[in-house]
């Protein structure tokens, strides 16, 4: 049991479409305040002006809440600890890093644009790391104050001891050392006024009580300037656990150059948020019982910061979707049909919010389509609708090839038949089904009267069970691949079903 009022938070940066890795890192933060009866906050580090967009903001809020993980704290719900825009707490930071400034801990560096420009262009001829070279490290008071006084443009550095190591303690990894030679003197008050990330978050988490982060593991590099921060500031430290980083099947990063990090492209598949939670869970972490399938709830039961791996785990969509489709067969039938018109409606009223336009099978129009032949069905027909539909998908967007039929009038394509190559008997066959549908009262029950009538055929005729329903589903679903033939005939109805096998 912690020690300290538990109180996680996320910190995104809204500089692009919302990331899978915001959703990755609320999973975690969100499961971990639940279980403690702590607070999840959700902080927006919007300090980079060229690249901040509120739209982007905007989406990470949609991401989380669609994701089910939403914060307890969070510029749109407020919270005692606010503001929670870094944008908004710019007197804060100016304070704290003048405070730095009188501990002599932090420094005023005058140096031009192009003298940085030029430092860094001889270093790396020499082969040597970028890093400042303290040119204004050592100036004196009264220095400082003339280049104030006639300088408009400066920046505030961090000081980084010299001949030092720098240990950072990970729960999941450890101690990890760092020898200060290597540790650059990190700007961490720009000249626009706007801090820099490094002293914005170590602010920020303190103020705000923050009692464990987590985070990528890319800011491992940058351990030891916060906890550098936290010594001058004399702070008492957060716990801090790194999470493993999650490669593509072939090793390399995900990155936001891919489509499928983007949240808004696994919405769009017709993931479910449940099953990406689940999936994404697994991602550096097991369940203890070596489960696969778990909700959000009895996730949060068992996880602990403690049990994440450093190892790199590969993200795997091939298995995604098959956790998908667990959870899809899991649902009851209502609320099947409820989460499939909810995403119907979102994916026909948005606009897609990822890296690279969107490829589908689907136009825009089917989403309607689907949405609105769902919304005129019966409800026992919505509910076998689901009921056929759920074990033949692994995400919504695989339904409409297997019901294009339902929404669209499809052409026969007459060589399917011809390729049946059973000539006379072949329209014998469909004259014999015709008489038997003509005369049915279109109850379910009666249909599968009729289905089974169809398949004992087989044997009398010489043909193979599948041979005697193959013409058939041609006809009425201009595909050699669909849900039970029989069950869709009943949905679709009688008068539909006469005019794709041309009843007079």
């Amino acid at each position: 049991m912690p020690s300290r009022v538990v109180r996680t938070r996320n910190a995104p940066s809204p500089t692009g479409y919302a990331h899978l890795a915001t959703i990755y890192q609320s999973l975690f933060d969100k499961a971990y305040a639940l279980k403690h009866n702590g607070k999840f906050v959700l902080r927006v580090e919007n300090t980079d002006k060229k690249r901040y967009k509120r739209e982007w903001e905007d989406a990470i809020y949609e991401a989380i809440d669609w994701a089910g993980v939403s914060p307890d704290e969070s510029p749109i719900k407020g919270g005692p600890y606010g503001p929670y825009r870094q944008s908004e707490r710019l007197d804060l930071y100016k304070k704290h890093v003048l405070e730095l400034v009188e501990k002599g801990c932090a420094y005023y560096c005058f140096c031009s644009a192009e003298r940085l420009e030029e430092m860094r262009a001889q270093m790396q001829k020499k082969g040597l790391p970028t890093m400042y070279d303290k040119h204004c490290r050592s100036l004196s008071n009264e220095e400082v104050q003339k280049n104030l006084n006639s300088v408009s443009k400066y920046v505030i550095r961090m000081k980084i001891p010299e001949n030092t190591k720098i240990v950072c303690e990970d729960l999941v990894r450890g101690k990890i050392e760092f020898d200060s030679s290597t540790v650059d003197d990190q700007v961490i008050l720009k000249s626009d006024g706007f801090p820099t990330y490094h002293l914005a978050v170590v602010v920020d988490d303190h103020l705000m009580e923050i009692s464990h982060v987590l985070r990528g593991p890319e800011w491992i590099t940058s351990f030891p300037k916060h906890v550098l921060l936290y010594g001058y500031f004399g702070w008492e430290m957060p716990v801090f656990v790194h999470t493993p980083l999650i490669t593509n099947m072939d090793g390399s990063k995900l990155s936001k150059r891919h489509g499928h990090t983007s949240v808004d492209w696994f919405r769009r598949k017709g993931f479910l948020p449940e099953a990406v939670l689940n999936f994404i869970a697994l991602l550096g972490w097991s369940h203890p019982e070596e489960r696969e399938i778990f909700s959000f709830a009895e996730f949060v039961k068992v996880f602990d910061f403690k049990d994440l791996t450093a190892v790199s785990p590969k993200f795997d969509l091939q298995k995604l979707e098959w956790m998908n489709g667990e959870h899809l067969r899991n649902l009851p039938e209502d609320e099947f049909n409820e989460k499939l018109i909810k995403w119907l409606e979102y994916c026909f009223s948005t606009k897609y919010k990822g890296a690279s336009e969107y490829e589908s099978y689907w136009k825009k129009p089917d989403y309607d389509d689907l949405r609105k032949f769902l919304e005129g069905l019966e409800k026992e027909k919505l509910m076998k609708f689901a009921e056929i539909n759920k074990p033949r998908i692994k995400k919504f967007e695989d339904l409409l090839p297997l019901n294009e039929f339902f929404i669209k009038e499809i052409t026969l394509d007459k060589n399917m038949l011809e390729k049946f190559k059973k000539g006379e008997e072949l329209k014998k066959h469909l004259d014999w089904v015709k008489g038997l549908l003509s005369e049915s009262d279109w109850s379910l029950d009666d249909l599968k009267k009729i289905e089974s009538q169809v398949k004992d055929r087989a044997s009398k005729i010489g043909w193979k069970v599948n041979e005697v329903f193959y013409p058939i589903r041609i006809a009425i679903c201009r595909n050699p691949v669909s849900p039970p033939l029989f069950e869709s005939m009943w949905i679709l109805g009688k008068d539909a079903v006469r005019l794709l096998m041309d009843f007079e």
